[in-house]
């Protein structure tokens, strides 16, 4: 009986080192051939801000921590300021009823580092409701 045992858990010692050595070797994968990187895709065009679908009217400022929102009148209040809502953050978005475009808004507060950004509010997709429209 006891020789059993002993044949037994030499068998199994086999078993379980043929198991492991069979899972650790790697086996070959047929892959299909690459082709050379980006050969097939054409590089994106460059759009300015003034070709991008907006909102007219509309720009999103953002301001440096802790700067009062009375800069944005300050730079802007001369091209008539329909509204501001207060995004969250430092973030305004600024309607005008004078739309100068989007390069002179920049152009506007090329200096002033209390302005961090300003840009237009861009249209992302037209339809929201996946109905198709003409």
């Amino acid at each position: 009986m006891v020789r059993s045992v002993h044949i037994f858990l030499i068998c199994l010692i086999v078993a379980v080192m043929g198991a492991v050595s069979a899972c650790s070797s790697p086996s070959p994968v047929a892959c299909a051939p690459l082709s050379p990187p980006h050969a097939a895709v054409p590089k994106p065009t460059p759009v300015s801000a003034e070709d991008q679908p907006r909102v007219p009217d509309e720009y999103l400022v953002t301001l440096a921590p802790d700067v009062d929102k009375g800069i944005i009148f300050q730079y802007f209040g001369n091209l008539g300021i329909k509204d501001i809502f207060a995004l969250g953050g430092e973030t305004f978005l600024l309607v005008l009823i004078h739309d100068p475009g989007p390069q002179k808004m920049v152009a506007l507060i090329d200096e002033d580092s209390r302005i961090m950004a300003v840009q237009p509010n861009l249209i992302y997709w037209d339809n929201r409701s996946g109905r198709i429209t003409k």
